[in-house]
């Protein structure tokens, strides 16, 4: 948000944390400063360019280079305005930098004022729009590598996982260097980058309750990819994970009481439901925790319900990958994004993936955790108790709702679909 700068804590320069609104949905923001105020900006890996939303602020030390620039999203979302040009400060880095200013935007969800693309540099719509003129339109991330040549190129998140509404510890965002706790991903494979516009890899398959799943056909045909691969894109600005309906049906499709939903993409499932599931990079499989693939929601008439965190989207070839998984995976492991001769040096970029969620341990405190979850969800609609509504318990041994109860529960259901979509859009850009 918009607001007076005020000194960081020094053992979080970034001041990195997520913001979960009222349809459930994270994001996760990083602070940078310009001009001495400080904005809340939603940290994204599907995206390169810096915007932000300028609404009752005028950047006074800023060069207007003249070009405008509309950066699109699928949901209706438009960030547009003039591309300027002048210094911004992120944690410890402070660079001159070009970025849209975007009063007005409708592109904003959770009270954030922009947003920053930590994508690798050949997908930057600044880059392209300024190409024409004198005028230098490297990323962010470009230009603090360049400012600083000793700094290795690379940054790492770790997600965090919200049991309550509003605003917490939001894990770990890091420019060239690595968690000293969670070092040991520097001993992980290292995950080619297949499309050096994104940070785009390949997915082996998963694992559903100790049963393998290859994946079927992939739509690409890219270097280094097996037959049994997926082109994976992974997102930090994607609030769900979009799979293919082979692997939805698969840990889904068995569960008691659940019931797939054509118009969502989704399951809606009993919200008790303890999925085990693990999905397999460079031979590594890394469990999903339960919190993540069974997701609650709220409805002023159904209360709480439960949906897939894995949701089906045909992504056809627009997007460049199979497979979008956003914080749903993301926020079970700790990433590290190396830019490599992106942007300096010779080697080629990677990503790295260390394990963060244990099987076992996620399995026995996913029932307190949900109710913790089930509670904040009920504050929100204004009830004091934390019991799950009809809608949201079931599953196994739960009481099945009956045909009936399901169709009334799923045609409120599918009133929040225009909701969800909106910020499953906001990932496919």
């Amino acid at each position: 948000m918009a607001g007076v700068h005020e000194p960081r804590d020094a053992s979080d320069p970034f001041n990195f944390m997520n913001v979960n609104n009222q349809t459930g949905f994270d994001i996760y923001v990083v602070t940078l400063s310009v001009e001495g105020r400080d904005y809340e900006v939603q940290l994204d890996t599907g995206s390169s360019d810096l915007w932000l939303d300028t609404t009752g602020v005028q950047l006074t030390t800023f060069q207007d280079t003249g070009v405008n620039q509309i950066v699109p999203y699928g949901g209706g979302g438009v960030a547009q305005g003039p591309i300027e040009i002048g210094n911004v400060t992120l944690g410890p880095y402070t660079v001159t930098q070009a970025l849209i200013s975007a009063p007005g935007t409708n592109a904003t969800s959770d009270g954030d004022k922009g947003l920053l693309g930590v994508g690798p540099p050949g997908t930057s719509q600044i880059s392209i729009a300024l190409n024409a003129t004198t005028f230098q339109g490297k990323t962010v991330m470009e230009n603090i590598f360049a400012a600083n040549p000793s700094l290795p190129p690379y940054f790492t998140v770790d997600l965090s996982r919200s049991a309550t509404m509003g605003s917490s510890n939001g894990g770990t965002f890091t420019i060239g260097e690595t968690r000293s706790d969670l070092s040991a991903i520097s001993n992980a494979p290292k995950l080619p980058i297949v499309d050096l516009t994104r940070w785009i890899t390949l997915l082996d398959g998963i694992v559903v309750s100790g049963q393998t799943f290859a994946p079927p056909i992939t739509n690409y045909n890219v270097p280094g990819q097996l037959p049994t691969q997926l082109v994976t894109l992974l997102d930090t600005g994607g609030p769900f994970a979009i799979v293919p309906k082979m692997y939805l049906d698969a840990i889904y499709g068995n569960v008691p009481g659940g019931q797939f939903v054509e118009a969502l993409g989704q399951y809606v499932i009993p919200c008790d439901t303890v999925i085990d599931v693990s999905f397999v990079f460079g031979g590594v499989a890394y469990p999903i925790h339960p919190l993540d693939s069974v997701v609650g929601m709220i409805d002023p008439q159904l209360g709480i319900y439960c949906v897939s965190g894995f949701i089906f989207l045909d992504l056809g070839t627009s997007n460049a990958a199979d497979t979008l998984l956003g914080v749903t995976f993301l926020r079970n492991v700790y990433a590290l994004f190396d830019f490599g001769n992106l942007v300096s040096g010779t080697d080629a970029p990677f990503i790295q993936l260390l394990a963060t969620t244990d099987t076992s341990t996620a399995a026995a405190e996913f029932q307190s955790l949900s109710a913790q979850r089930n509670a904040s969800l009920m504050a929100l609609l204004g009830h004091p108790s934390s019991s799950p509504t009809p809608a949201a318990s079931g599953g196994s041994g739960a009481g099945a709702k009956s045909g009936a109860s399901r169709n009334v529960g799923l045609s409120i259901v599918l009133s929040t679909v225009a909701g969800i979509a909106l910020g499953i859009a906001l990932a496919l850009r």
